[in-house]
């Protein structure tokens, strides 16, 4: 079958191109699960018995964070020493919502050495202020959409005030950066892309974002900033720029903040695991340069997993096999003629699959064949307005008359546009055969209509892969150990089952070891103060008082210990809401390696 159903069409996905022949357990047992565990287990056991000594060097960080798209940039520049600050002393005044001032106005020099911490360092109150804590888990239920993390939505709203209702809400952010060299933390960034920038780099379709400008930018180094550069003047800030543009931004970001030396685009992380030294734990990841083939080694304390959720699309079915190898001759060897009158076939629900409509030649026919579910899984097409993004409204009413329709779809009569005219949609369609230009697809109905193609651009899903880590790793951050990819909602449970246990267990989860938590590197108060039953804390410790503050393993951003998840990964996708995280794991980070430095 040929559909648009993402998930079933990722869990039948095994791509072989990187992955070794199974051993004996694959040719005892044929089944897909042996295969692919076989394969997984033996190319674990090869990249694991790596060492420094073989060849490549071995480079020693205390943060690897594997992925370089917008949230590990954002990740590398707040552990360059970049740090946030909330600002009520704007020329705007306070934040507009006067309970989320006072409360982040709350954290006051009594309760912290004076020399160690400023009272508006956004850290020290997500990190310790549990009365903020409470409040944005209910403030973003109230304000938000139930997918975006708090943190995230606290982030958002300090640096963009109000930006769903005021455009340049951005001009009038409650945030300022400040260098400090005790916030710098040594730390590596790995990403497979061929310049920085993640999935943004490699933008095949042509076509603008459905954010606006300013909702894209990173801090230091703002969209505008590029334009500007780029272009000579301002972007209008109710544009939606062109991908391209917006790839090329963060390309160049990294130069302009000053965190190129920490960048390494266009490697690939071969396997990351746990590896016991004097020490303690450490991680040792095995990366390879995508053009030399070198491989290095790098040790490092935490591991940040920022690669995304849109790492690879999932291909179309096997049945339209015929299509895609005659489309990839004529692409690479240019051996058959295009048949002009034929029909371009796309499959798929989403942005993706509209971008492709969109950017069909105005001669050509479009067949579109895709799943519709509207009560259960809308097409995100559905809460596109016409006003603000006419082109993908125009194709959501497209797909809603031909899901009304029981055989086809060809309302040129209720469209002056071209494109309906040219447009031609099978709601729940199969395609149950195709040959080099030709398909037939099964309708609702029972009927079988044929049609001639002659291009395919299938868009059912996008979806990340983590097979880079150890089996025991995946068990650790609770996906599964033969489990190798990751979805929006991969590690939502994981997150949140660690919040609800961590908001609710209060003290009774912290009478534990106290020097295991010093060595681990948890912040020790030298004064007492005390925590609420949301708080925990350990008995003291050379009479100083051990807090386990840890907000991003609370909150669940830590899926295992030294293992943090940012950007889409945490189900936030959107680049307006990577900041939150990303400044969550970094107070983290920041704060058990000045623990270690104040205990060594």
């Amino acid at each position: 079958m040929a559909h648009s159903d993402t998930e079933s069409a990722a869990v039948s996905w095994h791509p072989q191109e990187r992955w070794l022949q199974s051993g004996d357990t694959a040719r005892q047992d044929k089944s897909h699960k042996a295969i692919l565990q076989g394969q997984l287990n033996e190319k674990q056991e090869i990249y694991e018995g790596v060492t420094s000594s073989d060849e490549g060097e071995s480079i020693l960080v205390d943060t690897l964070i594997i992925g370089d798209g917008p949230s590990a940039l954002v990740l590398s520049y707040l552990l360059h020493g970049n740090t946030p600050f909330y600002d009520p002393n704007t020329e705007y005044g306070p934040h507009p919502d006067p309970v989320l001032h006072s409360l982040l106005d709350e954290l006051r020099a009594e309760n912290m050495p004076a020399k160690r911490h400023d009272r508006h360092c956004i850290y020290d109150s997500i990190l310790h202020n549990l009365t903020l804590q409470k409040y944005l888990r209910y403030a973003h239920r109230a304000f938000a959409s139930q997918v975006v993390a708090p943190v995230n939505f606290l982030l958002d709203t300090l640096v963009q005030p109000n930006i769903d209702i005021d455009i340049h809400a951005r001009q009038k952010s409650r945030v300022r950066w400040r260098q400090q060299e005790d916030h710098a933390v040594d730390h590596l960034v790995v990403g497979s892309s061929f310049v920085p920038g993640g999935q943004w780099a490699g933008r095949e379709v042509p076509c603008k974002t459905l954010s606006y400008a300013e909702m894209l930018s990173l801090p230091g180094f703002s969209f505008s900033e590029y334009y500007k550069v780029t272009y000579g003047k301002e972007p209008d800030p109710y544009s939606r720029p062109m991908r391209s543009d917006v790839g090329a931004y963060y390309a160049m970001y990294p130069s302009q903040v000053g965190i190129n030396e920490s960048v390494r685009a266009n490697y690939t992380v071969l396997s990351l695991h746990r590896s016991d030294d004097e020490s303690g734990k450490m991680f040792k990841a095995i990366i390879q340069n995508n053009d030399t083939t070198c491989i290095q080694i790098v040790t490092a304390r935490n591991v940040v997993l920022a690669t995304g959720v849109f790492t690879h699309q999932v291909p179309p079915d096997a049945i339209l096999y015929p299509i895609v190898s005659r489309q990839y001759a004529n692409n690479h060897y240019q051996q058959a003629d295009v048949d002009k009158e034929a029909a371009v076939l796309i499959i798929g629900s989403g942005f993706s699959a509209a971008d492709a409509i969109l950017s069909v030649s105005n001669s050509k026919k479009i067949i579109h064949v895709f799943q519709w579910d509207p009560k259960n899984r809308p097409s995100p097409l559905r809460a596109c307005h016409k006003e603000t993004y006419p082109e993908y409204a125009c194709i959501y009413r497209l797909m809603r008359l031909a899901a009304a329709s029981r055989e086809t779809s060809n309302h040129s009569a209720s469209f002056s546009s071209s494109l309906a005219s040219r447009y031609e949609g099978f709601a729940n369609g199969t395609i149950i055969e195709a040959t080099v230009d030709t398909i037939k697809i099964l309708l609702p109905s029972g009927s079988v209509i044929e049609r001639r193609v002659s291009e395919l651009k299938s868009y059912i899903g996008r979806i990340g892969v983590i097979s880079y880590l150890s089996s025991n790793l995946r068990s650790e951050v609770g996906v599964g150990a033969d489990q190798i990819w990751a979805s929006k909602n991969s590690f939502r449970k994981r997150i949140n089952s660690r919040m609800e246990r961590w908001t609710s267990v209060g003290i009774s989860s912290a009478n534990r070891d106290s020097e295991k938590y010093m060595e681990r590197g948890y912040f020790i108060r030298e004064q007492t103060h005390e925590l609420d039953d949301h708080g925990s804390k350990v008995p003291d410790f050379e009479n100083s008082k051990v807090y386990v503050n840890d907000y991003a393993a609370s909150h669940g951003l830590e899926v295992a210990d030294g293992v943090f998840v940012i950007g889409s990964l945490v189900g936030d996708s959107l680049v307006r809401y990577a900041l939150g995280g990303c400044v969550a794991v970094a107070g983290n980070i920041i704060e058990r390696r000045n623990a270690r430095k104040r205990i060594s």
